[in-house]
């Protein structure tokens, strides 16, 4: 393996032996542009601990065929080149490792008596070796909890942070990133992001996320003011010319005809009942109006939402000192999720930041210091809270 980048032939062909399938041209350009520091290790474990495998490594140990053209699957997979190649280019990207020598004559050997190559690979995928190595090591999977450090240990989770053009260096970890991946991988985890989906995003400035979104969903509406304090300060999140020119915010191509961004207040949302798939709000809701204000939006998208749809909401969490500005204390973060027709996905992990040691970073003084995860301003001390809840088919 090419130990310091992914070269293109190995991105192919690693797409073809666990996904029986070629990369896209969005998943192609994303893992050449940037994800060239990380190893073709890396690359497979992405790929390994994808729903996407999860759901043919099943099929294939019900004896299901997954392939719409067996055929073409195994012309694609003979085109990798000679058997040994072949052979030593399925331990690597399913065992991560090279072959020893008794297991490449075996295999070889196998595939010179005339067995199919996806045979030997879907073999190999379901051999007990390929259980031990990735279900041993544990990753932590929770979806409603306090921003959290943890999730750089999980491979799908830091997949979708690369395939966001984010950096996944362990010293530059923020929670700002921790939103945005955790919302996607919530998503994914709870079936909602699909091919067809239909989403919302309340208080969007021209995050990331919404060029990301438009290349895999049927449409995205962006929603926010877009005046007042957030076009000239904070990045100029909230800056107006995205209505007019969302291009030029886009971090890389994007399916401009999925995007669509609106001047709308999240308090009153001039959308039918029932139309989104997810609805979603990163670290907005707390400059509504207070718990009042933050509620009322909570239900305006609650409201907009399809049965059995996904609100997600990422706001800002108190640990320590007195109440402060734009900061929810506990006991409201409770006081809004309480609504009518919600339910969480799960319980929420408020006990994160008991098992780390960490210096929280003044925010005033020193806003650009990292790991970024807990913060303060002044006397308060806070992080981010990440929550999924689904609305219950009768609300």
């Amino acid at each position: 393996m090419n130990p310091a980048g992914r070269d293109t032939a190995f991105l192919e062909q690693a797409y073809w032996i666990v996904l029986n399938r070629p990369p896209s041209a969005i998943e192609l350009a994303d893992q050449r542009l940037t994800h060239l520091n990380s190893d073709q290790v890396t690359l497979s474990r992405g790929l390994l601990h994808s729903n996407e495998f999860r759901r043919l490594r099943a099929a294939w140990r019900a004896g299901q065929e997954t392939h719409a053209d067996p055929a073409a699957l195994e012309r694609a997979l003979v085109a990798i080149g000679p058997d040994p190649f072949f052979v030593e280019r399925v331990y690597e990207s399913l065992l991560a490792r090279k072959p020893d020598d008794g297991g490449a004559a075996h295999y070889v050997g196998v595939l010179a008596r005339g067995e199919r190559r996806t045979n030997v690979a879907r073999a190999m995928a379901l051999s007990d070796e390929f259980e031990t190595r990735w279900s041993a090591v544990p990753c932590d999977t929770q979806l409603c909890e306090l921003a959290n450090p943890a999730k750089w240990d999980n491979p799908e989770w830091m997949d979708l942070l690369r395939s966001l053009g984010l950096s996944d260096d362990r010293f530059s970890m923020h929670r700002k990133p921790y939103e945005l991946t955790q919302f996607v991988y919530g998503c994914t985890r709870l079936g909602a992001l699909t091919a067809d989906a239909e989403v919302l995003s309340v208080g969007a400035g021209h995050e990331i996320v919404l060029y990301w979104l438009a290349n895999r969903v049927k449409h995205v509406v962006a929603t926010d003011l877009y005046e007042g304090y957030w076009t000239e300060r904070r990045g100029r999140e909230g800056d107006p010319s995205v209505l007019e020119r969302p291009d030029e915010f886009a971090p890389f191509p994007y399916r401009q005809d999925r995007l669509t961004f609106m001047k709308m207040d999240g308090r009153q949302l001039d959308f039918p009942d029932n139309h989104f798939d997810i609805a979603y709000s990163l670290s907005s809701i707390e400059h509504f109006g207070g718990v009042d204000g933050a509620a009322q939006t909570i239900r305006e998208m609650t409201r907009v939402l399809r049965p059995g749809g996904i609100l997600a909401l990422a706001t800002e969490y108190a640990l320590d000192g007195p109440p402060g500005e734009d900061v929810f204390q506990p006991h409201e973060i409770h006081q809004l999720i309480a609504q009518p027709g919600l339910q969480l996905v799960e319980p929420i992990d408020e006990a994160v930041w008991k098992r780390y040691s960490t210096v929280p970073v003044d925010v005033v003084h020193d806003p650009y210091r990292t790991p970024h995860m807990v913060v303060h301003v002044f006397d308060t001390v806070f992080t981010s809270v990440m929550l999924f809840l689904r609305k219950l088919p009768s609300a």
